[in-house]
């Protein structure tokens, strides 16, 4: 970051000593046709006195310590800081001094000049030079301003994501220890294989979900070792049903976004006492996703808890992260609970 600021400014110092001097190399030009286009019979001191050329440089040097008398110290020190009226104060004080400069500089190229008998044309100049020195300034410091509001919103965008990921995790661990404990508690041979299952979603937690993008191959991988996982531990009167249809290759994904949905089916779609049925299907067409996850529903369950906890989270996910690209509905019918994902990855 330091870097990038250090270059930002090199580039700004030589943007500015090209400028001036291509305005100084223009203005030389200028007085060069001029003069070679002065008349035969008329001489040279009589057509262009001497001293024009070093009212010429002083004027010209006059014309940039305004510019940068307003731009990098009236205006930072004074405008910026509300001070508007020891700014309008400077202006005039500034404007007034280098009025009297110019005066002396007219009086010196002439014993025929008088002092404060006309108003120099660089004093206009002057003032156009200081309405253009705040015009860009200004301009600048709404740029800043901008760049910084955008900086802040999308730093606080990240947080509130990780701090999003962050409750999806140790929910999502909570629920599966509670799992295994169980399969321990009872001396099952799934124990093992379960373990192993969730070595590996606990390697692609802390590592790959860590990017802003992960393949979506392998955001469906960490889906499937969750199913798997979660079959070691379910009863035998649950049936889970799983498809893909598409072609994932090529195509990215947020990390650990599409979890709490599915997670959700199995934590309230579950009744030991009753048959029950998970239907989990995904569709990939081009660039569009489709997750489609179904579970059955218990009246003596609450609206709350069906709702549950990771679908309120990924619905705040999907707005930051698929703003106008996502598209996400649940209900109920026929005594089951949908909920139906789209997502356009190409956005």
């Amino acid at each position: 970051m330091t870097t990038i600021r250090f270059k930002s400014k090199t580039l700004t110092v030589l943007v500015h000593i090209l400028v001036w001097t291509t305005l100084i190399s223009l203005q030389l030009l200028s007085l060069q046709s001029m003069l070679n286009n002065k008349p035969p019979e008329m001489d040279m001191p009589d057509f262009f006195p001497q001293f024009n050329y070093l009212r010429f440089f002083i004027q010209t040097a006059n014309i940039i310590i305004i510019y940068y008398l307003n731009y990098s110290l009236l205006i930072p020190r004074l405008l910026f800081r509300n001070k508007v009226k020891w700014y309008i104060i400077s202006l005039v004080g500034t404007l007034i001094v280098f009025f009297i400069i110019n005066q002396f500089i007219d009086i010196g190229g002439g014993p025929e000049k008088h002092f404060f008998r006309r108003i120099p044309m660089p004093f206009f100049i002057h003032i156009f030079i200081i309405a253009i020195s705040t015009t860009i300034r200004l301009a600048q410091k709404w740029y800043e301003n901008e760049n910084h509001k955008k900086t802040l919103v999308h730093e606080k965008v990240n947080s509130e994501l990780s701090l999003l990921k962050s409750q999806i995790n140790p929910h999502f661990l909570f629920n599966t220890l509670n799992g295994i404990y169980s399969l321990a508690n009872s001396k099952s041979d799934k124990t093992a294989p379960a373990i192993v299952k969730l070595s590996q979603l606990m390697r692609y937690m802390l590592y790959d979900s860590k990017q802003d993008f992960v393949p979506l191959i392998k955001e469906i991988e960490y889906i499937q070792t969750f199913i798997e996982l979660e079959k070691l531990r379910l009863f035998d009167n649950v049936t889970v049903e799983y498809a893909i249809e598409g072609n994932p290759d090529n195509l990215n994904i947020r990390p650990l976004l599409l979890i709490p949905i599915i997670e959700n089916a199995f934590k309230h779609g579950i009744d030991s006492t009753k048959n029950c049925t998970i239907k989990i299907g995904i569709t990939i067409q081009n660039s569009r996703f489709d997750l489609h996850v179904e579970n059955n529903i218990f009246k003596d369950r609450s609206t709350k808890e069906k709702s549950g906890f990771g679908l309120a989270t990924i619905h705040r996910r999907l707005e930051l992260e698929y703003p106008d690209a996502h598209t996400l509905y649940t209900f109920e019918e026929n005594n089951k609970y949908i909920a139906n994902l789209f997502i356009n990855l190409a956005k």
